[in-house]
């Protein structure tokens, strides 16, 4: 059990790890908002600072991908890795909030990491025990 649970630590780090560095050099190709414009618009209005993409990068992204980057680092290095957990809460609750509300469809992935974060935090528990004693 406990290689399964090193498997889900480090392969959520490495999720973390690639969608972090993407927000930063664009590399995989965006999900397909075909229908849904509001997805589209919202997710344009976080990476870019203007109304058109020539206008520069938008400040959002780049925080959230460095967020994700330095968690994910944690995770695969297993380093403060109860830390890093609570730092991923915020956004995968906002992964899933946006898929939910805006783009059903493409929601898997968001899905997938919620619920590690929420499984991993749970068999750590006891490190989160003096926060609500």
């Amino acid at each position: 059990m406990k290689i399964f649970h090193i498997i889900l630590r480090v392969g959520l780090g490495l999720m973390l790890l690639l969608f972090g560095f993407n927000k930063f050099f664009w590399f995989l190709q965006d999900f397909n908002f075909t229908g849904f414009p509001e997805a589209e618009h919202l997710f344009n209005a976080l990476r870019y600072s203007g109304p058109e993409e020539v206008s520069g990068k938008g400040y959002i992204m780049h925080l959230v991908g460095l967020t994700e980057v330095v968690v994910g680092l944690l995770l695969v290095l297993k380093k403060w890795v109860p830390f890093a957990l609570v730092m991923l809460v915020p956004i995968s609750i906002n992964i899933v909030l946006f898929h939910a509300f805006v783009n059903l469809p493409n929601i898997g992935p968001a899905i997938l990491v919620a619920v590690l974060n929420a499984y991993l935090m749970y068999k750590n528990w006891d490190h989160y025990r003096p926060l609500f004693s």
